[in-house]
């Protein structure tokens, strides 16, 4: 394996300006001895030392991200838009999947914070993540969820309840007076949020029978749970779910339970998963920004201020009204 002595002598330079071609700097390298430096590298099949260049700048080039449940699709796109930005920049992202366990992801936590990791992006399964482990360790954070605090790391989101109240005004648009909210299983800062939007759609419009009722982030317990609602003599004439995987399991109760979409039963999901346009009908959901909030998350990771200036930013959001809502609302 070619070290960077031998590209020295083959380039005619000193190590030290092998070094700082692969490191840009400390110090600047004239274009043409850079050039030279690059093509012996290639010719000799020369790979820096990842380990070496870590220890000699203290950095590790890597971000990690906790998620809390890499199977469901809105996770994995989203890791995937933060790695295509993440590498842009000559990050490794790490990724570690919390499985909607609070000690599971206190067990990350500590990980990631040994493996020495640049920075952090988390998406948490408590209304109130540990932040403390992170901010001692000098770990810059930004969570992509509302934060109850917001003192030690920073936030990207969306406005959770003007989603929510577009998203509910949508479906009594449409004429429906008997509205449910399926939220998430537990009390949060981005359930609050959903719940507060849905009630102020529902009380500008007189009239409307509406309840929340709560789920897990499956579709497998959100269709459980729809099949009960519509099997009631009062069940609902629409539903707004907080994810599109929720959604997808209403959509699987209703065919289970020979109701049409969306003549008998509306139904509207939050997150833009790409699977909303393969679904059946495909579905209407609030659509997050995945792309933009991945490379914002990047760019914000890579100014170590944020320890001690966390930044906190409201992305905008897109509504795309679809067939199982009976498409854009008349008027």
């Amino acid at each position: 394996m070619a070290t960077a002595r031998d590209v020295a002598r083959k380039a005619g330079t000193s190590t030290a300006v092998v070094s700082y071609v692969f490191n840009n700097g400390p110090r600047g390298v004239a274009p043409a001895t850079r050039q030279r430096v690059l093509a012996a590298a290639r010719e000799l099949g020369y790979r820096p030392n990842a380990l070496a260049r870590s220890l000699s700048s203290g950095r590790t080039r890597s971000i990690g991200l906790i998620v809390p449940d890499i199977c469901n699709p809105y996770f994995a796109e989203l890791a995937r838009a933060i790695e295509d930005a993440a590498g842009t920049t000559g990050n490794l992202l790490l990724i570690a999947d919390s499985a909607l366990s609070a000690d599971q992801e206190r067990r990350h936590t500590r990980s990631l914070i040994d493996r020495q990791v640049d920075s952090v992006v988390l998406v948490s399964v408590r209304d109130e993540p540990d932040l403390r482990e992170f901010f001692d360790a000098g770990v810059p954070v930004v969570a992509l969820h509302p934060l109850s605090d917001r003192r030690l790391a920073s936030s990207i989101t969306i406005d959770y309840e003007a989603a929510a109240q577009r998203a509910t005004e949508h479906l009594l648009a449409h004429g429906h007076r008997s509205v449910v909210l399926l939220n998430g299983p537990v009390e949060s800062t981005g359930a609050r949020q959903h719940r507060a939007g849905f009630d102020r759609a529902v009380a500008g419009a007189p009239g409307v029978r509406s309840r929340m009722v709560r789920s897990e982030i499956s579709r497998h317990h959100a269709a459980e749970v729809a099949q009960e609602l519509l099997r009631g003599p009062d069940r609902p004439r629409a539903v707004y779910c907080t994810t599109d995987e929720q959604a997808f399991g209403v959509l699987y109760a209703a065919h289970r339970s020979g109701l049409s979409v969306p003549a008998d039963l509306a139904v509207v999901g939050f997150d833009g998963t790409r699977n909303c346009l393969v679904s059946i009908p495909a579905l209407t959901t609030v659509q997050q920004p995945m792309e933009a909030m991945a490379r914002r998350v990047v760019e914000i990771l890579a100014d170590r201020t944020v320890l001690e200036e966390p930044v906190h930013e409201v992305l905008g959001f897109e509504f795309i009204a679809r067939d199982s809502s009976g498409g854009p609302a008349p008027g």
